[in-house]
């Protein structure tokens, strides 16, 4: 346990900008770091532990990590995640972790009862049932699909209580979704809302539909969605999604435990009132297509509209009610929101020289089921770098200069659980001392090409890291992409510039919440993903999302987990090495530039129909990207042999992010603190440039004039705030107080 411990020592304690993109542009795309030519001894060092790496990483030792990690479901907050957290402690204290720890937190997580299914029904006139929803999943291959503790069919958090009624087909729950309805003269009042997967947050749409007078909510995936290829190709014949398929997720939209808001939930939390916990007060259920099929083609109504039909072989309509006369839909709910401790597992090598610096590491332990692909790919592929790591120290003697932290996160699929308490308990530490967080929430879920998320700051560092990485499929390697980069800048490229791979924004929906859009640390979260053909991973959350899925059908080989492995490793590599920090501020400028451009192009006319000026707003844009150019200039000459002043280079560079955080939070949301990147308003999913800004503003466009007064206020309040923001990220590439 040593001084500079992570654990232990937290528990102690176009606008005028033309000119200025160019430059920007040429500093982000430059062989410079951060204004110096990378030392050359430091740059060789730096690839023999790549390579070491790159040899180390064992297709078949990651195949056999899941293989323990997938034999039983472990559901967060359960006995069986507690063992999958003892199991994943057990390893990195045999693999030689400095430091490990299980890290507790009390939490109001949500089960299905074991004795009495949720089930959706069909009744008549009379009350009779005709037609009732199957109570689980059927097994299809593997042995693991029927043993007796697969829970029932839920989603988490969803009210108890058995409500019945007429139904409306809502197509996929999205806003303009709802407003079609309003336009088509549908009320809601009183009614069960059907929704299809696959475009939004699924907690997002249980909100509209509690928030519009829905008494009940059914969610399915449609076969258009997730079979495009006709039954015929479904699981276990392909990865695409069975007609018995109904996947699990939670629908609680406010991430974290829900009693101890914004506080971790540790002995000493103050709990609020459950009548006060931000979940759902309506039952919502999902169920298969095949179940889904007996609702739509006994639905009345209208037809949808032809962009709303699916994939079952009906036309759709809208309800409300079914064309036989007094049939109505039962939704029949029983989970029980229940106390119960949830685990973080946190283990740590020390860094040799900056040991209370650090670059972390996480994916999440519980799954719905048996997580396949999600989180236990991205498990397995965290284990087995932590092994080559630790294996490194042992052979080689190595440490890196800043301590490498590895994080498995309790009960994330119930809203982020496990990462927000811990980040919440030690945010002030973090916002000090950590440089980056780098998330693999799954490894695969496909394998067409990469997927990544991340903050600016990190673009580069990915990007050089990808193009040392060996592609794994061997088909794009005959076409002569040799690299994971290649494959990823062909397949998915970025819409401006068209030779550069796609980066994400990093929104939410995994572990990486707290850290960027709370504290203000840079993150990443990488995939391989599935082709464009389908709007998501088919078996996500489902009974089918075992080993034998990955094992033969997405991955034989496991060469495409190795792939993500390495990149991880060599993304961990760059960041806690080199003695100054390879931060893309100039991408980070670009960025910012490009989102202002878009905000004003868009909403321009609408501001100045008000007399807002935004001059402040875009020459504080203008200031920040001169500063990343002035700041390359300043440490061309910076003298690697002082520590002090290495330290004071690295402290400013990770105050970039910080500078971006406004404690009192976005517009109505102030679980959300980062003013340039934060999720959709309207779907948690999705990133969003400026978002406290572009939401107002799309909300302006929508409000009755009446009430368009107090928008502009809060428009004008956040603009200031994010004007000031801008500026004190100048300021901190600088050495002056003011």
């Amino acid at each position: 346990m040593g001084k500079y411990s992570l654990v232990t020592g937290c528990f102690a304690g176009a606008l005028g900008l033309a000119v200025v993109l160019g430059l920007v542009f040429a500093f982000a795309t430059t062989p410079w770091r951060n204004g110096r030519n990378v030392d050359e001894e430091e740059l060789l060092a730096l690839e023999d532990f790549e390579d070491y790496l790159m040899r180390q990483v064992d297709p078949q030792s990651i195949r056999q990590f899941l293989r323990s990690l997938t034999h039983l479901p472990h559901l967060g907050g359960t006995v069986e995640e507690h063992r999958m957290s003892a199991l994943i402690s057990d390893t990195w204290h045999q693999q030689g972790m400095d430091e490990v720890h299980m890290v507790p937190y009390e939490v109001l997580l949500s089960y299905p009862s074991k004795e009495v299914p949720n089930l959706v029904r069909l009744v008549d006139q009379d009350g009779a049932a005709t037609w009732v929803s199957a109570a689980k999943q059927k097994p299809l291959y593997s042995p693991e699909e029927a043993i007796p503790d697969v829970p029932f069919t839920f989603n988490g958090y969803a009210a108890p209580g058995n409500v019945t009624g007429d139904v409306v087909y809502v197509n996929y729950g999205r806003a303009q979704d709802f407003e079609k309805l309003s336009e088509e003269g549908i009320d809601l009042e009183g009614k069960i809302v059907l929704a299809r997967y696959g475009k939004i947050f699924r907690a997002n749409i249980a909100q509209t539909a509690e928030d519009l007078g829905a008494v009940g909510l059914v969610l399915f995936s449609d076969p258009s969605d997730y079979a495009p290829e006709g039954p015929e190709f479904v699981y276990p014949h392909s990865y695409f999604l069975p007609p018995s398929a109904a996947p699990f997720g939670t629908v609680k939209l406010v991430d974290g435990d829900p009693l101890t808001p914004f506080y971790p939930a540790t002995q000493s939390a103050f709990h609020i009132p459950m009548a006060e916990a931000p979940i759902p007060t309506i039952p919502v259920q999902p169920i298969s297509y095949e179940d889904a099929w007996q609702i739509l083609s006994r639905l009345g109504g209208a037809p949808a509209p032809e962009e709303w039909q699916g994939g079952l072989n009906i036309t759709y309509h809208l309800g409300p009610g079914f064309s036989q006369p007094g049939w109505k839909l039962n939704l029949d709910v029983n989970n029980n929101n229940t106390h119960t401790t949830t685990y973080n597992v946190i283990g740590v090598i020390k860094g040799s020289v900056e040991p209370d610096r650090y670059v972390l590491l996480g994916n999440h332990i519980d799954a719905w089921i048996f997580g396949g692909l999600d989180p236990n790919s991205g498990t397995a592929a965290m284990l087995e770098l932590s092994r080559v790591f630790t294996k490194l120290v042992k052979e080689k003697g190595w440490r890196p200069r800043r301590s490498l932290v590895f994080c498995a996160w309790g009960a994330e699929e119930y809203g982020l659980v496990g990462s927000l308490e811990w980040t919440e308990q030690f945010g002030k530490q973090l916002a000090d001392r950590a440089v980056a967080y780098l998330n693999v929430d799954m490894a695969i879920e496909g394998n067409y090409t990469l997927r990544t998320k991340s903050a600016p700051l990190l673009y580069q560092v990915i990007y050089e890291s990808a193009k040392k990485i060996p592609n794994p499929d061997p088909e794009e390697t005959k076409a002569g992409r040799l690299t994971v980069y290649d494959t990823w800048a062909l397949r998915k490229p970025d819409p401006v510039e068209s030779n550069t791979p796609l980066m994400q924004f990093i929104g939410s929906g995994s572990d990486y919440k707290g850290f960027q859009h709370n504290l203000g640390i840079p993150c990443m979260d990488t995939r391989y993903t599935y082709s464009n053909r389908t709007l998501g991973e088919p078996q996500y959350h489902t009974l089918y999302e075992t080993f034998a899925l990955v094992d033969e059908i997405y991955d034989r080989g496991f060469h495409f987990h190795k792939a993500v492995t390495d990149l991880w490793g060599f993304v961990a590599l760059r960041l806690s090495e080199p003695e100054i920090l390879p931060f893309s501020l100039g991408a980070y400028a670009t960025f910012i530039s490009r989102a202002s451009a878009n905000i004003l192009e868009k909403y321009g006319d609408l501001i100045a129909s008000q007399n807002i000026t935004m001059d402040y707003f875009t020459a504080a844009v203008q200031k920040f990207n001169l500063s990343t150019i002035d700041f390359k200039k300043s440490i061309e000459k910076l003298d690697l042999k002082n520590p002090l002043a290495v330290r004071r280079v690295n402290d400013q560079l990770m105050m970039v992010e910080r500078a971006f955080i406004d404690t009192r939070g976005l517009p109505g949301r102030p679980d959300y603190n980062h003013i340039v990147t934060a999720p959709s308003k309207n779907d948690a999913y999705s990133g969003t440039a400026f978002a406290g800004l572009s939401d107002t503003l799309f909300a302006l466009q929508e409000t009755p004039d009446d009430l368009r007064p107090d928008l502009w206020v809060t428009f004008s309040r956040h603009l200031a705030a994010v004007t000031h923001a801008l500026e004190t990220a100048s300021k901190v590439l600088t050495d002056d107080l003011w």
